[in-house]
């Protein structure tokens, strides 16, 4: 026989799985799997003095749309840049496809790279640094480039509009 007690736990327990299913899962140590955000975009190397930041032109790119990946690179411990720097930056995606931009200098400790993404999905930012002609250096970037759903049709705006009215 179940006792009225186990009831009463049973309903608090479906109150509060309930309460929480409509707030959405916590995780404390991951980023949400629907943001689009681009949240590594410093890497530090203090064996090296190194402090690189990556940034994007536009934020959120756009597949088969021209983006710039911009770089800064400076000291870890001051506000200079490092003289005598050439960068080589080399992008793969999920499907291994890789793509190698020509060796560059580093001028003022920034540069960028322009790069057509041909699909959406992650993608991982590779720089290669060389100072005075060896090799100096090497980081990473994750890149992810969002699928777009459609924009949504008159019909679906109308029905919104409607039920927004009722409620």
């Amino acid at each position: 026989m179940i006792k009225p007690t186990s009831f009463v736990y049973l309903f608090f327990l479906t109150v509060y799985l309930n309460f929480f299913s409509q707030l959405g899962f916590i995780a404390f140590s991951q980023s949400e799997t629907n943001s689009f955000a681009n949240d590594n975009n410093t890497w530090i190397s203090k064996q090296n003095n190194l402090n690189i930041t990556m940034s994007l032109n536009p934020e959120i790119p756009l597949i088969d749309q021209k983006a710039k990946i911009l770089f800064e690179v400076k000291k870890l411990n001051e506000s200079g840049f490092f003289e005598n720097l050439n960068a080589k930056v080399t992008i793969t995606d999920h499907d291994g496809r890789i793509f190698r931009f020509a060796s560059q200098p580093v001028d003022d400790g920034k540069f960028f790279v322009e790069y057509m993404f041909p699909d959406h999905g992650e993608h991982i930012a590779i720089l290669q640094l060389y100072k005075n002609g060896s090799a100096f250096s090497i980081s990473s970037f994750n890149l992810v480039i969002p699928h777009f759903p459609p924009p949504p049709s008159p019909f679906d705006n109308f029905l919104s509009n409607l039920f927004k009215y009722i409620y």
